[in-house]
């Protein structure tokens, strides 16, 4: 099959299983930018994939699997999937469940922009170690979650440093940039039109983007805007 605007991706999702039990996992698809309804060869189709990490990542099984059902002559708007699978790991991550519930929140927006601006002036300004400080809650639960050392962990940052420092500038985030809630109604992160994260940077000698996706939420007794 071959329609414009498909796409087909390995997401690890390590990092959205906080413990050991039953997962949730929803996935949705919507007509491309311009289109009221979708094509009628769109499907939706996934599955989830163990890796043995004692040995290098070595493909252990498949399961899970989900396609839809053919839309052809059907008008279609959305195709959504719900389900649930069990997953054992050997970790336990602190993250967003200690969030609040941002339908709780007033101007919930405005704070989750001040946000992005305080990220982006960071960069900007060349507050690297400021930065780090910054998405510290998030590279852990990353490492954790991800069998990483310490160093793997580091070089994780320093990779990242570089590329800020070759080139690239930070773009501002557009005021068009649509919010997305999930996880409980306690994460948010906004995201451009086309799907790819508000935040970014471009270098403009060779026109390549750095995307930066990353999400927020407001931890319990607190006020305003940290990343998870």
């Amino acid at each position: 099959m071959n329609v414009e605007g498909q796409v087909a991706t390995n997401i690890p999702i390590n990092f959205a299983i906080l413990k050991s039990g039953v997962q949730s996992v929803s996935a949705t698809i919507l007509p491309n930018i311009g289109d009221l309804q979708l094509h009628p060869k769109s499907e939706l189709k996934f599955n989830i994939k163990l890796f043995d990490v004692a040995h290098d990542f070595v493909f252990d099984q498949q399961f899970g699997d989900y396609r839809s059902e053919a839309i052809e002559d059907k008008k279609k708007q959305v195709i959504k999937h719900v389900g649930s699978f069990k997953a054992e790991v050997p970790y336990q991550l602190s993250a967003w469940q200690n969030g609040r519930n941002l339908q709780d929140i007033k101007d919930n927006r405005k704070k989750l922009e001040q946000a992005y601006d305080h990220i982006s002036r960071l960069i900007r300004e060349n507050k690297f170690e400021d930065y780090k400080k910054s998405i510290s809650k998030r590279e852990e639960n990353m490492a954790a979650s991800m069998y990483l050392s310490k160093a793997e962990s580091e070089e994780r940052f320093t990779d990242l440093v570089k590329d800020f420092k070759s080139g690239f500038k930070i773009q501002p985030v557009s005021k068009d940039a649509v919010m997305f809630v999930c996880a409980e109604n306690k994460v948010a992160f906004l995201k451009k039109a086309n799907g790819e994260s508000a935040l970014y940077l471009e270098n403009p000698e060779t026109e390549e983007e750095l995307m930066l996706d990353i999400s927020f939420y407001i931890p319990e007794g607190k006020e305003e805007f940290e990343i998870i």
